[in-house]
């Protein structure tokens, strides 16, 4: 294996979900931050230094090198700076201290094997032996940390599963051992390119040195292999957070890898600048991913680069593969093959990126076809409890589906202007608004951010959520309704009690007395008995209008006298009553909630609508008994404000388990319509 003084590694980098922790405690704490500040970012500035220098001293011991070269490395000028700057603020995890000691070996590796060719030039002897002793392992502890150990531990320092186990320490053994067997080669020579005795060589291992390093380079590149592949279980058993930060990570390895492989094909210097650039955009890359892992988009940016990075590989392979072909069958073809196998790439170009982004869409569970979306969000809320969490379980399907940064729902919930709020990711400034109608009304708002999806899967995914959203608009309505309800009754149950405790029973009490009073007069003064008895007649008949009272206020007599046809038309006067259908077998509860509808539409329409007509009607239905009052007043405004009477309308439907409906009557006024059930319940 070539140590990286003659060869580019190629850099990996980490990620982390972070917020920036605080750490109170003391004086002694504070020095300990300072400390820890002053030795990462110390490293962070003699890390590049120690690279300079070891360029500086290439220079001079040139003719050692054999065509080596050391160059400014981007993982260790930038390397150690990013895990300073995240040390500083997340201290206690793995990954950043990696990546800062990975940059800071780097740095000194360098300068020590460029020291080594300096003093053998300048004096073989003294300590130049030892610094190709040190040159010859220190590098093993620089490139597997960050090519190996980071995919691995990514992006909190633990293993993504225990089974990962074995690949660490078959990691920490080949790094242990391959330093070893370097460290103790008699004749190092093979690796430094240095004539210089090993001072801590073993002669036995004068053979078997060699011939290790012949073949480690296998296990490397497998152990390499595998710590990258860790990113891909890590990436399906992860929520979405941690998907997005090994996307960033992801992503930097996919550009610098192309980069990489492009650059070894060729030998281009221009493809080695631009892997350079490369390289130095990783660093920046992990602390967005690490301090504002939410800053989405990357998986668009793979997508894009996978879908037209694998159309350039297929349409260059026709092209190229048509021209070899005919060179090789029919060499006399001339410039006419460039134009058929430009026709035969143009051919497939079409059908090919079609396959292949729904390929990579498959990849990054992206669905950009509308329907099947919504059929995700259908079997996804099938599950849910309540329409609340079917419609949080959508915007998740639906961030996924698209591949957005984020998306939000927000339902009207309150009719004084109150929302709530579903969203999964980050909705940043400038997010795409599409309005949520339910009946020509409007009920929410679709809020799509980091993506832009097309005008036909908006519309589709609007139309499914305003279903979800008017059923959340009515499950809240339903529960204030309830909680209206319960407040309600036991307000008039309170009030009940104080009338019976306030009113008739001071008035039996009193009745009592007189009784009593009367009894005991019966023999000696009959005169005062008479009064007596008349003042008992008088309480008992105030009494009874009490009690008659109380009784109107839970069930109209009315209702029992004339029924609720004619109880209606009674209370509506010259206004006309018509019935379609029986009414004789109503449930008693639902007599009572339609004729305190029916009264409150009335009271409303004399108070506020000035109409000239009103009309009530009556109709039994299969299973309901619908009451409408409609009359041709001036109307509802056009943000009704909900008053005494029409929220006491829909609570009465709402408590014996039906609806009531206020709104415009087509071509002027209002119409209320009520549907309430009209079967017993058991």
């Amino acid at each position: 294996m070539t140590s990286p003084a003659t060869a580019s590694a190629v850099p990996t980098c980490m990620d982390e979900d972070s917020t920036t922790s605080s750490v109170t405690g003391g004086p002694a704490e504070d020095r300990r931050r300072r400390a820890l500040a002053v030795l990462v970012w110390t490293g962070a500035v003699l890390a590049p230094i120690c690279n300079l220098l070891a360029i500086w001293l290439a220079e001079l011991s040139a003719s050692t090198w054999n065509d080596r070269f050391i160059t400014l490395d981007p993982t260790v000028v930038l390397f150690p700076a990013a895990g300073a700057f995240l040390i500083t603020r997340r201290p206690r995890l793995l990954v950043p201290w990696l990546l800062w000691a990975s940059g800071v070996v780097g740095g000194l590796y360098y300068l020590i094997y460029s020291a080594a060719h300096w003093f053998y030039l300048t004096d073989p002897g003294g300590i130049t032996p030892y610094l190709a002793w040190l040159a010859l392992w220190l590098w093993l502890w620089h490139v597997p940390v960050f090519i190996s150990l980071l995919p691995l531990l990514f992006p909190d320092g633990r293993l993504p599963s225990r089974r990962w186990r074995p690949i660490l320490y078959a990691n920490l053994v080949l790094m242990v051992g391959h330093s070893l067997f370097l460290g103790l080669a008699p004749d190092p020579e093979f690796e430094s390119q240095l004539p210089v005795a090993n001072p801590f060589g073993v002669e036995a291992l004068r053979e078997i040195s060699p011939a290790v390093e012949s073949y480690i380079g296998a296990p490397m590149m497998a152990l390499t292999a595998l710590g990258v592949l860790s990113l891909v279980f890590r990436y399906r058993a992860g929520d979405t957070e941690l998907r997005r930060q090994v996307a960033w990570y992801v992503g930097a390895l996919v550009v610098l890898l192309a980069s990489w492989i492009l650059r070894v094909a060729t030998g281009s210097w221009l493809l080695m600048a631009t892997e350079t650039l490369f390289m130095a955009g990783v660093p920046l890359s992990i602390i967005a991913a690490v301090l504002r892992y939410r800053l989405y988009g990357i998986d668009v940016v793979l997508n894009r680069a996978l879908v037209y990075g694998s159309l350039v590989a297929v349409t260059g392979g026709v092209y190229f593969g048509l021209i070899w072909l005919a060179g090789a069958l029919a060499s006399d073809l001339g410039q006419g093959i460039g134009l058929i196998s430009a026709l035969a790439v143009g051919g497939v170009f079409h059908p090919a990126r079609l396959r292949l982004q729904r390929l990579v869409d498959r990849v990054f569970a992206v669905e950009r076809d509308p329907y099947r979306v919504v059929g995700l969000l259908g079997r996804t809320g099938q599950g849910a409890q309540d329409p609340a969490a079917a419609l949080s379980e959508a915007v998740v399907a639906i961030r996924g589906a698209l591949g957005a940064g984020g998306v939000g729902v927000e339902v009207r919930t309150g009719r004084g202007g109150a929302t709530r709020v579903f969203t999964d990711g980050e909705l940043r400034p400038g997010a795409q608004e599409v309005p949520l109608f339910w009946h020509a009304e409007r009920v929410g708002t679709l809020l799509v951010a980091g993506a832009r999806p097309g005008r036909e899967p908006m519309e589709v995914l609007a139309r499914h959520l305003a279903e979800l959203a008017h059923a959340v608009r009515l499950t809240a309505d339903l529960h204030r309704s309830r909680e209206r309800i319960r407040s309600t009754r036991d307000e008039e149950r309170r009030r009940l009690g104080r009338e019976l405790h306030d009113g008739l029973g001071p008035a039996l009490t009193s009745v009592t007395f007189a009784l009593d009073e009367a009894r005991r007069r019966l023999d000696t003064d009959p005169r005062a008995v008479e009064k007596l008895l008349v003042r008992v007649r008088e309480e008992m008949i105030a009494t009874i209008a009490s009690v008659r009272e109380l009784v109107y206020g839970l069930r109209p007599p009315a209702l029992d006298d004339l029924g609720l046809e004619g109880a209606l038309r009674v209370a509506a006067g010259e206004t006309a009553v018509t019935v379609d259908g029986p009414l004789d077998d109503l449930p008693a509860a639902v007599e009572v909630a339609a004729y305190r509808i029916a009264q409150e539409a009335l009271t409303n329409t004399r108070r506020h609508a000035g109409a000239a007509t009103v009309l009530i009607r009556l109709r039994r239905l299969p299973g309901e008994l619908r009451v409408e009052v409609a009359d041709d007043g001036v109307g509802l405004p056009e943000n009704p404000v909900a008053g005494v009477g029409l929220t006491s309308m829909r609570e009465r439907a709402a408590e014996v388990g039906g609806s009531c409906v206020i709104g415009p009557r087509p071509g002027g006024g209002t119409e209320v319509i009520a549907r309430l059930p009209a079967e017993e319940t058991e």
